[in-house]
């Protein structure tokens, strides 16, 4: 519920009034949040990735904890592909995208790039909350990973 709300504050914020001057500072604020929630990305990206085979594991399971940790795994995972479906862009900021070795999955990175038009205040509010997302998404994935090789 909290990314649905994360989502409806997004496309409220890039619909919202236009740009002014933005001030630099607040721009490069903004811009250290989304490489901090990038590299974040990056180093739970993997553990994402496992899900599926801890899952198909889980699944041979009967009980109700390991159907638990199972649905619990499958959520983190859907939070995490839908908050990189949302993440947006600071304009003007460049950053490389990591590569991914031959034949290892791929999470595509959609960022929205609707974002030139927002106030730099706003768009710093909005790149702390998407920090704040991936920073939970990534403590309760570890925590759920956790919970879920200790039945394993």
């Amino acid at each position: 519920m909290r990314y649905v709300i994360t989502f409806s504050i997004v496309m409220c914020l890039i619909g919202c009034s236009g740009q002014s001057d933005a001030d630099k500072a607040l721009l490069d604020e903004a811009g250290r949040y989304h490489m901090e929630a990038i590299d974040i990305q990056e180093q739970v990206e993997p553990v994402i990735d496992r899900i599926d085979s801890v899952r198909t594991l889980l699944a041979k399971k009967t009980s109700p904890e390991a159907k638990a940790a199972g649905q619990s795994l499958d959520s983190l995972k859907t939070a995490f592909e839908e908050w990189e479906e949302n993440l947006v862009e600071v304009p003007g900021l460049k950053h490389d995208h990591h590569e991914h070795g031959e034949g290892k999955h791929h999470h595509h990175h959609h960022h929205n790039n609707d974002t030139k038009d927002m106030p730099a205040d706003q768009l710093r509010d909005l790149q702390q909350a998407f920090l704040a997302n991936i920073r939970q998404i990534q403590q309760q994935t570890q925590q759920a990973m956790e919970r879920a090789n200790r039945l394993l």
